[in-house]
């Protein structure tokens, strides 16, 4: 009796102070230096090298007091209230010149429009999240293929081929991960510091689910950020990835000098259109949501300093 008064407890702290988001193991990542905000101001507004793409994954529908913080003086001035909110998944694919192709986050798996091929996510996780209504566009497989790439065939670093080499997570909430599957265990997978440590409630029930879609993949390789340090990912300042923690511990946003202008993927700290254009935080989906509105300030004064950034939030299109 005693032993299962013990098992209880331990259940029970577990559900109220949560879990990490996955137990898998972590490296720090040797890709990147550091740089400064400062220097990227130089550059920002000259075109890059980087041929850029967003990709339209899946329409999807969800509640909108997880995307918005409900309570903030705006939405009580606008009287916005709870609702179903229409989103969208996005993947979006780098091909730099000399390092190959590169996704931020992964999109949505050939598993969830094809029935012989698993999914990785549990019919009660899907019930859960609401996956009835996820209506898939365009797999991350046929992403790839359009791109040229071959999924789930290892790099072939003899060649300059558009094989994936790596995918650049803005954080790693399961709606950011469902594309793994259809990726090569070769691929690279890079997120925010302490990014796997943050803590949830949710996550008792989702981390299972989240270490079968990143396994394959061997250690996270988590960027090596100093305070108020960007880094720069390839060092030739075509990418960099800014940490802008609060929706999770490790949330990072990725600023792109692509071929056609600068671009910003701003992840989750901030989901909607109307909250990145009212600066309003996500919110009850978010670990910190103070920690957020602070990160959502910050790209907000990157954005509005450099007016020919495009600003891409995480589950809707500006």
């Amino acid at each position: 009796m005693k032993h299962k008064i013990t098992l209880l407890f331990i259940i029970l702290i577990t559900m109220l102070v949560g879990c990490k988001a996955s137990s898998l193991s972590t490296e720090p990542a040797k890709l990147g230096q550091k740089t400064t905000l400062a220097e990227v101001a130089k550059v920002i507004n000259t075109p890059g090298p980087i041929v850029f793409e967003k990709h339209l994954a899946a329409h999807w529908v969800i509640n909108l007091s997880g995307l918005l913080n409900l309570d903030s003086p705006k939405a009580i001035e606008m009287g916005i209230t709870d609702r179903d909110e229409a989103i969208e998944i996005y993947t979006y694919s780098l091909l730099h010149p000399d390092r190959g192709l590169y996704l931020v986050d992964s999109g949505v798996s050939a598993g969830f429009v094809n029935a012989d091929i698993d999914d990785g996510v549990p019919f009660y996780i899907e019930m859960a999240m609401g996956m009835e209504q996820l209506r898939v566009k365009k797999t991350t497989q046929e992403i790839l293929l359009a791109q040229g790439s071959t999924p789930l065939l290892p790099i072939d670093p003899e060649q300059n081929t558009n094989t994936i080499a790596g995918v650049f997570l803005t954080h790693i909430h399961l709606d950011h991960i469902l594309g793994l599957l259809d990726l090569p265990a070769s691929t690279a997978i890079y997120t925010g510091p302490k990014e796997a440590g943050t803590r949830s409630f949710g996550q008792v029930f989702t981390r299972a689910t989240t270490d079968k879609l990143l396994s394959k993949f061997g250690k996270i390789r988590e960027w090596q950020f100093a305070e108020g340090d960007i880094v720069d990912v390839f060092g030739d300042a075509s990418v960099f990835a800014i940490h802008a923690p609060g929706h999770s511990a490790g949330s990072t946003a990725y600023l792109i000098r692509s071929t056609t202008g600068p671009q910003l993927i701003l992840g989750d700290t901030s989901h909607t259109r109307w909250g990145w254009e009212n600066g309003v935080e996500p919110g009850t989906f978010s670990s910190n949501q103070q920690q957020s509105a602070v990160s959502l300030t910050m790209l907000l004064d990157i954005s509005a300093a450099h007016p020919s950034i495009k600003v891409h939030p995480g589950h809707q299109s500006l």
